[in-house]
């Protein structure tokens, strides 16, 4: 397929404005090309390669509003009669559907921060390519004679919005993602690796599975380590697994619904929280991780800090919630950069007297917001450091723990690595609540 042009873009987006009878409509264009390659048992199972077309129209009738989507062959034999009916259905809809007690306005133009986003030789990519690049990499796994599983998943394609107030945005991206667990013949050793990129020469599948496939050899027969409060290094996928649990919503705050929140309807904006390495922001044009500068309703997505030096500086407020509260719209988390070093995940180790290294989390699931306090298991190769070495692994724990408190203690972070629309260290913590045994591997 190739890639929707800016100017073919604005030129549907045009037409299917035009079927509008009332005064505010907004549509979004979707349309990707997506591949994919599954194996098990170091074997390919499943492969495809599909073109994803959506259009969704949104009306507002007044304070009413609905959205009515559908999938369309773009091209010049241009199905007019279905977008227009889109159009009506969206409009009848809204007629009839309760008023929206947050309605704003729909936005103008917008100025969008420029995005390098889409990589040429990605999108070009096809099956025989993907097959060849699992095929090197579980090459290691057969070798050392463990079973590897996982998805290789491409995208390339662009996302558009427009409405009825002149407001346009366009956004080409590709997308590569990549996952693979090991698993030991005997069933006690697992290990698991993950990472994305927007260029698929950036991306290593071998080394990945290479280090999936070491770890399921070296967390066989684990010990039984005693649950208890422990210094914890965690690898990149476990930050990401519990910084995306975390809101960083102003209006939550506000109204005492978040661990951001502060007495009499005030938040802690200001406060150090954090330990004084933490830096986290959102920026779309970051050239490991960029991410869609198109945000809630059309509004820019721009750079903006989250996190400086462990001061808590800034909450994202919505259209709706900064009109209210006199602010700005934003910044909209649309990635996470939490800021690393050069230091490698060994260093971290070696610094380490005593503690538990784990790989990732899983089965995350909220105790308490207001503390964004959250409970969950290790998986896929969790071990037990001693001296600055890793002495051998340990069973998997049951955690209750919040990733606030985590980075209000950590002590040390590494290289960056970039888990879907998140770029983040490994991290060492001096302090993490393992809270009973898990047998499961």
């Amino acid at each position: 397929m190739a890639v929707l042009s800016e100017k073919r873009a604005r030129e549907l987006s045009k037409t299917i404005l035009g079927f509008a009878e009332v005064p505010e409509v907004e549509v979004r264009i979707r349309q990707f090309d997506h591949g994919f390659l599954r194996f098990a048992r170091n074997e390919a199972t499943t492969a495809g390669d599909t073109t994803e077309t959506e259009v969704a129209v949104t009306a507002w009738k007044g304070k009413r509003r609905a959205t009515v989507s559908g999938g369309f062959d773009l091209a010049e034999n241009l199905d007019k009669a279905g977008l227009q009916k889109l159009v009506a259905d969206a409009e009848e809809l809204a007629a009839i559907s309760p008023e929206d007690r947050e309605y704003m306005p729909l936005p103008g133009p917008q100025e969008y921060p420029e995005v390098d986003a889409f990589d040429e030789a990605t999108a070009a990519a096809g099956p025989l390519e993907r097959a060849r690049k699992i095929k090197d990499a579980i090459a290691y796994a057969r070798e050392k004679k463990v079973s590897a599983a996982g998805f290789l998943d491409q995208r390339a394609g662009v996302s558009v919005i427009a409405n009825s107030a002149e407001l346009f945005g366009y956004f080409p991206s590709t997308n590569i993602s990549y996952s693979v667990t090991a698993r030991t013949p005997d069933g006690t050793g697992s290990g698991y690796h993950a990472s994305s990129s927007n260029r698929l020469a950036g991306m290593d599948l071998r080394e990945a599975t290479t280090l999936a496939t070491n770890k399921a050899v070296a967390s066989r027969n684990p010990a039984e380590l005693a649950p208890g409060d422990y210094p914890a290094i965690l690898e990149p996928q476990a930050v990401a697994d519990l910084l995306d649990t975390i809101s960083w919503d102003m209006r939550s705050a506000e109204e005492g619904r978040s661990v951001f929140a502060a007495p009499e309807g005030k938040t802690r904006l200001g406060e150090r929280m954090f330990s004084e390495s933490v830096q986290l922001r959102v920026d779309p044009a970051h050239p490991y991780a960029p991410a869609p500068p198109l945000g809630p309703g059309g509004l820019p997505a721009r750079k903006a800090d989250f996190i400086r030096d462990g001061k808590l500086v800034q909450l994202s407020s919505s259209r709706y919630w900064a009109d209210k509260t006199k602010r700005v719209p934003g910044p909209f988390a649309v990635n996470l950069i939490l800021g690393g070093s050069d230091r490698s995940l060994a260093d971290l180790v070696r610094a380490t007297q005593r503690g538990v290294l784990v790989t990732r989390f899983w089965y995350i699931r909220t105790v308490d917001s207001q503390q964004a306090l959250m409970t969950g298991l290790t998986r896929d190769g969790t071990f037990w450091v001693e001296d600055g070495e890793i002495r051998h692994p340990v069973k998997n724990f049951r955690f209750n723990e919040s990733m606030v408190r985590v980075l209000g203690l950590a002590e040390g972070l590494a290289q960056q690595r970039r888990i879907e629309n998140l770029l983040v260290p490994a991290l060492k913590t001096s302090s993490f609540r393992f809270t009973s045994l898990s047998d499961a591997v």
